[in-house]
């Protein structure tokens, strides 16, 4: 139940930092925060999230030791994960695929950024579990 917990907090987490660091950074205007974050919250709740747990039940049967592979291996898979759901986001929004790089440089953003702050909560939760 808390792992479900964990992706959920770093949903919001990672939902928050995108809008607002997308909206200041990348489109410059911060009145825009809304805006992103009207497509942010529901992909990463709708389809970041089970994209997630496929990605930890396909790392949790790899038979690899820990370290930086498996690090590099989640991280591309999470980059991935970002690709696949912006080609979803554009499909339930526009119909069709469309191909503009810099949506989809926002979609790894945001998937990596989902994965920073999910990495982030359970190694807090290790840890507060290790004191």
């Amino acid at each position: 139940m808390f792992h479900m917990a964990e992706r959920f907090i770093a949903g919001i987490l990672a939902s928050f930092l995108f809008a607002f660091g997308a909206a200041l950074l990348y489109f410059q205007d911060r009145s825009s925060v809304l805006f992103v974050a009207m497509f942010t919250f529901p992909t990463v709740f709708l389809l970041g999230i089970p994209q997630s747990i496929v990605i930890d039940w396909v790392m949790k049967r790899l038979p690899w030791n820990k370290g930086s592979l498996l690090f590099l291996l989640e991280a591309m898979l999470y980059i991935v994960a970002g690709i696949i759901a912006t080609m979803m986001l554009f499909l339930i929004v526009m119909h069709t695929f469309t191909l503009l790089l810099k949506f989809y440089v926002l979609g790894v953003a945001a998937s990596l950024l989902y994965f920073v702050s999910l990495r982030f909560l359970r190694r807090k939760k290790k840890a507060l579990h290790v004191a």
